[in-house]
């Protein structure tokens, strides 16, 4: 019994160790993602990979926060001045190309599908307004203006793996 609970735990181990085969440098976009990780996230098998490999995309999620001051006159004469504290969560694409075994097949194309280059950031979209210095203070407030903007903090929420409108975490 306790040889067939090692070879399980064993067994379970390495299973689980094939496919940490992501690497990731978060400032230049490029790395690899093997492609069990990508099978794993979505519950597929070799087949449904090699089928599905040209829709997989990339992206890496972040959020910037953001230090907003703002200032204001009152009718009585009296100034005021706020501080706001301003999330602005961030989806950035990763650019990508699928890796091929070196070997080819008998019909001469690309050998099975090992993985995913990752190879660079691309474009960037983000979820809500990034402040300006000149622009309407957070609140719904018309009568003050932002006076200072900075970016205290860009923190990784981490890269993803897309398909079919799905994103799953590595």
């Amino acid at each position: 019994m306790k040889k067939l609970l090692l070879a399980v735990a064993a067994t379970a181990l390495v299973s689980s160790a094939a496919f940490a085969t992501v690497t990731f440098d978060t400032n230049s976009g490029t790395g690899f993602v093997g492609k069990g990780d990508v099978q794993l996230a979505f519950g597929w098998n070799n087949q449904a990979l090699q089928r599905n490999a040209a829709g997989v995309t990339f992206t890496y999620d972040s959020t910037d926060l953001y230090s907003v001051e703002c200032e204001w006159d009152t009718t009585t004469g009296n100034g005021g001045t706020v501080h706001h504290d301003i999330t602005v969560p961030r989806h950035t694409s990763v650019n990508s190309s699928i890796a091929y075994e070196a070997r080819k097949n008998s019909n001469g194309l690309n050998g099975p599908i090992t993985g995913f280059f990752l190879n660079g950031f691309g474009s960037s979209t983000t979820e809500g307004t990034v402040p300006v210095v000149g622009g309407n203070c957070p609140g719904n407030s018309n009568i003050a203006l932002i006076t200072s903007v900075t970016l205290v903090e860009s923190s990784g929420g981490g890269l993803m793996v897309n398909y079919g409108g799905n994103s799953v975490p590595l």
